[in-house]
This record gives C-alpha cells, sequence and structure tokens, in this order.
C-alpha cells in the first residue's frame, strides 16, 4: 500500500494531490511526498496522527508563498487552503474570524464594505493567508501606529503536533487567566502547531491617511530625518525609509503616513516639519496617488530570491545602513520605529551578509535569513541560550513526538 493510499484509507475526503503539479507551492529545499488538503480542524488532527504513525514529517502551508524549507527527511505537506472562509464577523464588536487559509483580501475586503480595516501591511499582504501572517507574526510598518500584529489576534484554533484540538483566546482583548498561551503561537512558524481558525480585532478606517514624502539619494541620507521623526511628540501610522524606488525615478525616500481627523493631521505634520527642521518635499492625500509609493514601499525586496532581515534598536540603524552599503548590499526598507533592515536582492552575497550579520550582533541586534536559493546560505544570528531553551519546552508540549519537524529546519 502506497502512502496515499494509507492516507485515504484513514480520511477518504481528504484531497491528495502531487507537489509537482503547476498549481504547487515552490519547494525551498527537499520536496514532500504529497500535498494533503483537508477541509476541517478534524481532519488535521486525524492527520497529523497519521503522520506520526507512519514517522512522516508535516510543514502546513497556504499559500505557499512563504513555505519554510526543509533540510532533507521524508514529510507531507498540509495545504490549509480548503480551512476558507470567514466563520463570523461582528462589526460591532470589531471582531472578524476566519478559517487559517483564508486570503487576507477576504478579510480586509469584509471589513472595509463596513468602514473597517485590519491595519497590517506586510509585503504581499493581500495574497497571504491568515495562518501564514499569523504564524509569521507579520504585520508590517504600520505597527508604529498600530501596535503589532500579536496584540490583535483575540484568538485561534490549533491542532497539537500529536493532534489535539486547542482554543486559545477568544472574541475579547482580556480573556486569560494564567499563561498565555495564544501569543506563543502567533510568530510560531509552525513549530508548535497548525492553525485552523483565527479571530481577529479590527479598526476603523481612519478619517483622514495622509502621506508625507522626502526624498533623497540612498537610504543612509535620510535616516537621520527618520529617527527625528520617531522622537517628535506626536505618533505617525508608519515611518518607513526606503530606496531605490523605481516610482521616484531610483531615488530614496523616507515615508511618514499620518492617520486622524483631518485637522489632527495638519497639526502633527507641522509638529513633524519642526521638529526635523525641514519640510517634506510632498504631501499626498492617500486618495490622490500615494497608492504606487505605498506598495513598493510594502514589497520591495521582499520577493527576491534572497533576502535578509535585520532587527537592531532605533538607535544603531545608521552603522547598519552605513554597513549595508559599504558591503553593497540593497536595496533596503527601514522601519525607523522598530528598528528593522530588510535587504533583498538576486545577487546577495554569503561574505557581505556574514560582515553585515557580525555588524548586527556587535551593536546588539540579530540578522535573519528569510529567504535563500541557494545551498551557499549564511546562518541567521542564533537564538540566545534562554530563548532556545523556552523554544524547546514549548516544542516538547505542543509537538513531543517531533512531527512538525520540518518547520524548524
Amino acid at each position: 500500500m502506497t502512502l496515499v493510499d494509507g492516507l485515504r484509507s484513514v480520511l477518504p475526503d481528504v484531497a491528495v494531490r502531487d507537489p509537482s503539479e503547476p498549481d504547487s507551492p515552490a519547494w525551498h529545499g527537499a520536496t514532500p511526498e504529497f500535498i494533503a488538503s483537508p477541509s476541517s480542524t478534524e481532519d488535521v488532527s486525524r492527520l497529523l496522527v497519521w503522520a506520526a504513525q507512519e514517522g512522516l514529517g508535516v510543514l502546513p502551508v497556504a499559500s505557499g508563498s512563504h513555505a519554510d524549507p526543509v533540510s532533507n527527511g521524508r514529510f507531507v505537506a498540509l495545504d490549509a487552503s480548503l480551512l476558507s472562509g470567514i466563520e463570523e464577523y461582528e462589526p460591532a464588536d470589531l471582531t472578524i474570524t476566519a478559517g487559517a487559509g483564508t486570503r487576507f483580501a477576504t478579510v480586509d475586503d469584509a471589513l472595509r464594505g463596513n468602514g473597517q480595516w485590519a491595519p497590517f501591511d506586510p509585503p504581499a499582504a493581500r495574497g497571504r493567508s491568515m495562518g501564514g501572517l499569523v504564524s509569521e507574526a507579520a504585520h508590517g510598518s504600520l505597527w508604529a501606529g498600530y501596535g503589532a500584529l500579536k496584540n490583535h489576534v483575540l484568538g485561534a484554533t490549533v491542532v497539537t503536533g500529536d493532534g489535539r484540538v486547542l482554543r486559545l483566546g477568544g472574541k475579547v482583548v482580556k480573556n486569560v487567566a494564567g499563561y498565555d498561551l495564544l501569543r506563543s503561537v502567533v510568530g510560531g512558524r509552525g513549530r508548535l502547531c497548525v492553525l485552523t481558525s483565527v479571530c481577529l480585532r479590527a479598526f476603523p478606517l481612519p478619517p483622514q491617511e495622509r502621506v508625507l514624502l522626502m526624498s533623497g539619494t540612498s537610504v543612509a541620507e535620510l535616516i537621520e530625518s527618520a529617527l527625528a521623526v520617531g522622537t517628535a511628540p506626536v505618533l505617525p501610522a508608519s515611518i518607513v525609509v526606503a530606496g531605490p524606488l523605481d516610482v521616484l525615478d531610483g531615488r530614496a525616500a523616507l515615508v511618514v503616513r499620518l492617520h486622524g481627523a483631518e485637522s489632527t493631521v495638519d497639526a502633527d505634520q507641522a509638529t513633524l516639519e519642526t521638529h526635523v527642521g525641514r519640510p517634506f518635499d510632498r504631501v499626498i492625500d492617500v486618495r490622490d496617488g500615494a497608492a504606487r509609493i505605498l506598495s513598493q514601499l510594502q514589497d520591495l525586496g521582499a520577493a527576491e530570491e534572497r533576502c535578509i532581515e535585520i532587527s537592531v534598536l532605533p538607535s544603531q540603524l545608521s552603522g547598519l545602513v552605513s554597513c549595508a552599503a559599504d558591503v553593497g548590499l540593497g536595496p533596503m526598507v527601514v522601519d525607523s520605529y522598530a528598528g528593522r533592515i530588510r535587504i533583498g536582492g538576486a545577487d546577495l552575497g554569503v561574505d557581505p551578509v556574514g560582515t553585515l550579520r557580525a555588524a548586527a550582533e556587535k551593536a546588539g541586534g540579530a540578522l535573519r535569513i528569510v529567504r535563500w536559493n541557494g545551498a551557499d546560505s549564511p546562518t541567521s544570528t542564533p537564538q540566545s541560550a534562554v530563548t532556545a531553551m523556552l523554544s524547546e519546552r514549548l516544542e516538547s508540549i505542543f509537538d513531543p513526538g517531533g512531527v512538525l519537524w520540518p518547520a524548524r529546519s
């Protein structure tokens, strides 16, 4: 009996397809034995139990655009795309629950139809699944004004590596007594469990959104202005420096987004210009042509064959940006409020990235390999001993048999 026959004898309703089919995700590393597409939480549970009995690993995917690479061994891909659809939406309560395979675009469209939104703008957000966004804790630069994604995931249904179904959190903000397991799942990158449903907090759409733009020849030239914006007595929705940008003929730009009532936005802009010591080059209402700029800022470098991310204290950004420029890395996007740098490019080299990693660690930060399409991949900054110990402990509780090991590679 083949593996597929064995699975179908246990789960006859689960769709199975070959990983080499044209619409399959791009596999970075080893290829799965097959792709299984359960349509319910219960089927996910039974699939994980079966995989453990067969000695197979399981790699959860939905859109597949951010699937973690698997270096070796036999595994199956768990395609969550059938776990989709909006399960419950309460506009008055500002909460929405959707299956983990639901595209963020579906959720966003439903919210905007009621004058609400989910202010999270990681790269290619609309095409990504809710489970993928939550597993990666991907929130983008709007973190500055709205906080991290993990603060707005109110609840989730998950299946542990040994098949247990857990319903974590709920539909209100304060609903936890004791250790908050939900926080461990958000950003867990599939190491702990398979997400099947997510409850998210929504926000009213801002009455006014203004985009302030300051251009320059390079990202390094604009970093100090970005840091000055971050210390002003106002709180922008986001503060980003990026370049080079095609939409600005290859120049770099500091882009600041302001949300609120028109009078508030006017006052905040005046305060920022006084604090920075110069006016912005362009002031654009988001409805009057800012979409192209914001779209390129959001996605720049993220879809490249090689992409890295650096996290460091904002006060150390200038040195890291200068180091990246010195070793010839780019293009880059800098979220100056979060202290995060993203650099993407097909020609990123191991030695320059190694130099930048050393500089990041010397500054008290870390470098993470987001994507790397070669066998010569440099290493990410290792976890601290305490973080590694906590991660191992959580993995032993959520996934005692190591079924979800492919995501740990």
